[in-house]
This record gives structure tokens, sequence and C-alpha cells, in this order.
């Protein structure tokens, strides 16, 4: 019999995959003690990461949720499917998923791993009444309260809101704390374009949003401070759903515009000077690595005519994985290793939702789960 510290050295080279770690604690008591222990599960976590398992989208004519990977190893689209089809999804993080309600009257963060459901009333900003019979442009997001990055560890740490409005180019900023259980008015500035229903990035504790032309909207959590950032000129003609925030590699901001095949990719980065400014990193040309079934754009049929022949549907907040549509499927492409894999066939042209989720093996597998698969052996 190996002994334990041998089996959790396997078990920490298992794939991260969302039924791998369960069918191991189905083997015996042993392995399933071994494997809901809380030290492991941190370190097979902290090894291999949190899995996405899916995205969400807001489309009405494709399901809300779209589950990725093998067949063999997707969760079940059920699981995972939104309490309502009322609700709309606003971003996920630390595994839960921010909706509004589409009378703008009510938050909802939703943990689907656990079913959790907190559901918070919009605050005054948000009603009609209060703004001349229209809810301005706005868009929020989710942070956990105990400043955890986006990973697993926190499904039941207090968490915190962050929702900014933009009107009349005006910005203002009010956050919500479920530890207060109340709406703050946080920050206010000018802004030169109304924000985007895109998903927020969080880099290095600053929120950003994009805006809907040429611009970026940041908020400092700890200092409170709300100001814009201008895309670098190169990319205020791109297609503005082709221009998507995201994290470089040294965890600094940066900026993917895709124009027809190629990506570029851009650092904000600050001189000697201290002045801060864009640098382009790298051009991909992604027709070289996609599949070659690919078309041209004078091979695209009239549906299709108007259409980017690409498009940045979503990314991974903290990793380099893109999820991008062509007229043939959408792609999971790792931007480093260029690897690349078809993860559906839907049409989906709307901004998908990245979910990423680890199953915690003592929470879905029991001692008599275990027992009952003992004995069918």
């Amino acid at each position: 019999m190996l002994p334990d510290d041998v089996l959790i050295d396997i078990f920490l080279r298992l794939p991260c995959q969302p039924t791998c770690i369960l069918r191991a604690a189905l083997v015996c008591k042993r392995w399933h003690s071994l494997i809901i222990d809380h030290q492991f599960l941190h370190r097979f976590l902290a090894l291999n990461g949190i899995p996405v398992l899916g995205v969400y989208t807001n489309s009405t004519s494709i399901p809300r949720f779209l589950p990725v990977g093998d067949p063999s190893n997707r969760v079940p689209d059920v699981a995972f499917s939104l309490p309502d089809l009322q609700w709309h999804v606003l971003g996920c993080r630390n595994s839960r998923v921010l909706l509004i309600g589409s009378c703008w009257k009510e938050l909802l963060v939703w943990n689907p791993m656990n079913g959790n459901k907190h559901f918070i009333p919009s605050p005054p900003d948000a009603d009609p009444r209060f703004n001349y019979g229209c809810v301005p442009e706005s868009n929020a997001a989710l942070l956990c309260a105990a400043g955890h990055a986006n990973n697993d560890c926190c499904q039941s740490c207090p968490f915190v809101i962050v929702w900014v409005f933009t009107s009349v180019r005006y910005a203002y900023a009010t956050r919500y704390s479920s530890e207060e259980g109340r709406w703050e008015m946080m920050a206010c500035a000018s802004m030169p374009s109304d924000v985007d229903c895109r998903p927020s990035i969080l880099i290095r504790n600053i929120l950003y949003w994009p805006l809907k032309s040429k611009y970026i909207l940041a908020f400092e959590v700890g200092t409170r401070n709300l100001y814009h950032i201008e895309c670098p000129p190169d990319t205020h003609d791109v297609y503005r759903r082709n221009v998507h925030i995201m994290k470089t590699e040294d965890g600094g901001l940066g900026l993917a515009a895709l124009t027809m095949f190629n990506l570029r990719l851009w650092a904000c980065e600050t001189n000697a000077e201290g002045v801060a400014g864009w640098v382009l990193c790298k051009v991909i040309e992604l027709n070289k690595f996609l599949p070659l079934e690919v078309p041209s754009v004078s091979s695209m049929n009239n549906r299709s005519r108007g259409r980017p022949p690409v498009r940045i549907l979503g990314l991974v907040e903290d990793d380099d994985l893109f999820f991008i549509w062509t007229i043939t499927g959408v792609f999971a492409v790792q931007l480093k290793s260029m690897q690349f894999k078809k993860v559906f066939d839907a049409d989906v042209f709307a901004t998908v939702y990245p979910y990423k989720g680890f199953f915690n093996a003592g929470a879905v597998v029991t001692n008599e789960d275990v027992g009952a698969e003992e004995s069918s052996k």
C-alpha cells in the first residue's frame, strides 16, 4: 500500500478537469479523505489553477450557459443554467456570477458551485424615477472583500459590488458591501464616453471597463480614484468590440486589438520620466494558426458580410485564454502557446463571460457515495 504522501503527490499531478478529482475521490474512503483535505485542495489549485468550465451569454438565440472541454469532462449545463431568464450577466469572478434583473431593480450574486444566492436592491441611481425617466448607461463588477484574486478559495467570503454609471459625459461609482448591507457613493469624474456592456478586468486592484469609444474607464479600489485612459490611436478605428482590455504577462494593463486576422497586443508602460504610454508588444497573425477552413473575407457568405471575419468574444481575466469567433465556430486560443481548440459550433456573436470553478470533492462526494462505489466493485 502506498504511503499517503506518495498518493498525494500522484493526486497533485492529475489533470485539472471538472470530473477528474471527483472520480478519484470515489475510488475508496482513504482516497476520499486525502482529496477533501483543505491543504491538498489549496496545493492542487495553486499548482493547476482553476479551470474554465464554460461561458455565459446574454443571447436569446442560444443557451445562456455553454460548457467547454472534452465531452467526458464537461460539466452538465443544467447545473449552471441561470436561475431565471429575466437575469442578465454582468460578470463572473471568484466562482460567483453577478446578474442584473431585466427591470434594473435588483442584483443577484449567485454561486452555481454551491447554489448560494444573494439578492441586492439596486441603488437609487439605477431607478428611472431619479434620472428623468431614463436608466443611465452602467456596468458593475463583483469583488472578493478579502482581496482574493480570481480563485476558488473565497466562495464564502464577503463580497463587494462596484457599480459605475455614465451620463452626459459624467461618471460616478457606487459601492455595495455584503458586510454592511448598503450602497455608498464612491467617486465621480468627467468622462468622454458612456461605459460599454462588456465585463470589467481587475488588474493590480484597479477595475477597468471599456467605454464605447476610444477610452477605458478606470476605478482604483483602494484610493477610490475614478478616471479615464485613452486607447492607442492605432486602435481608434478598430471595430470597438474587437478591442479588449487584458492583463499583460507581467500583470499590468494591456489591450488586444483585432483587425481582420491581425491581433495586436499593447501594454501600458511608464517611461523614465514617469509618463505612461502605450507600447505595441506583439502582432499575431491568427490566420497562420487557426484551422485552414477559416475563410478569407472574399469568400464570406452574404450572411456574414459586414461582420469582421474574426471577432474576440471574451477572455479570461487572469490567463491568456481568448474566445474567438469565426464563421466556422468559436475557438479557445491560448495566446502564449497559440494552442487552440474549437469549443462549440453555435453562432455566438454576443459577448461571452467565462466562468471558472472547481468542484470541491468534499462538498459533492459523500462517504455514502464512496461506500456505494466500493460495494459495486
